[in-house]
């Protein structure tokens, strides 16, 4: 059985069990594991970390692709963990040409913060465009981290999705229509997809580096392969 049978096989059973949580689960166990400081979000921080130093442990020269995989991965994991406000406005206020101009926020603040958004953004860009063209040009598709890369992103929209659904759930329980199980098996969605998803950029780092893509050098990763040892 190919590896992206086993993993889609998986994708499904943890999806379920997902989905099932609230139903088996305490709801108030099942609440405090997908709270924005539970368990499921730190796992999410954790692999996210463990993908973008693992990436870099094994990256290659020229390690421009690999640096800026690594810097996306770095810009989730903080997604998910969050930092002060005091430290870092929200992302809406970075992405405006307003908060760059407010004389009231301190020069050097928006210096550094422009230029940590300034570096998101072109590692995003370049990310994006490696793997486009490796998974569409170079029929990356065909092969472990290319798939792993592709379910990697498929699964993390799917949990924007639930986040929407989250924040709907919440504006209809602020309104006092809301079905309390129904906002649980949302919330479980948005964390556990968003966990997957890392740990799928993780297997795909892992996949790249693996005797699986020596006949395939053109790897989305650049990254060092480590060879099956010979037989005796």
């Amino acid at each position: 059985m190919s590896l992206l049978r086993v993993v889609l096989w998986c994708w499904g059973g943890v999806s379920a069990m997902l989905v099932a949580l609230p139903f088996t689960v305490n709801p108030d166990t099942v609440a405090t594991w997908m709270a924005e400081d539970g368990v499921v979000e730190r796992a999410s921080v954790l692999t996210w970390a463990l993908a973008s130093l693992y990436l870099l442990w094994r990256s290659r020269a020229p390690r421009g692709v690999a640096l800026a995989f690594a810097l996306v991965f770095v810009t989730l994991a903080v997604r998910e963990a969050g930092l002060p406000p005091e430290w870092v406005p929200s992302g809406k206020q970075l992405m405006s040409w307003r908060y760059y101009v407010n004389p009231d926020i301190d020069v050097g603040r928006r210096l550094i913060t422009g230029g940590l958004m300034a570096a998101v953004i072109v590692s995003f860009a370049t990310s994006i465009r490696a793997g486009w063209r490796y998974v569409l040009r170079e029929d990356g598709w065909r092969y472990p981290d290319g798939q792993m890369l592709l379910l990697s992103g498929a699964t993390l929209v799917l949990a924007q999705g639930g986040e929407a659904m989250v924040e709907r759930l919440l504006h209809a329980e602020a309104a006092g229509d809301a079905w309390p199980r129904g906002l649980l098996v949302a919330l479980s969605l948005e964390e556990g997809l968003e966990w997957m998803g890392s740990v799928f950029a993780l297997v795909a780092v892992k996949a790249a580096t693996t005797w699986m893509g020596v006949d395939h050098p053109a790897r989305i990763f650049p990254v060092r392969i480590s060879r099956p040892a010979a037989a005796h």
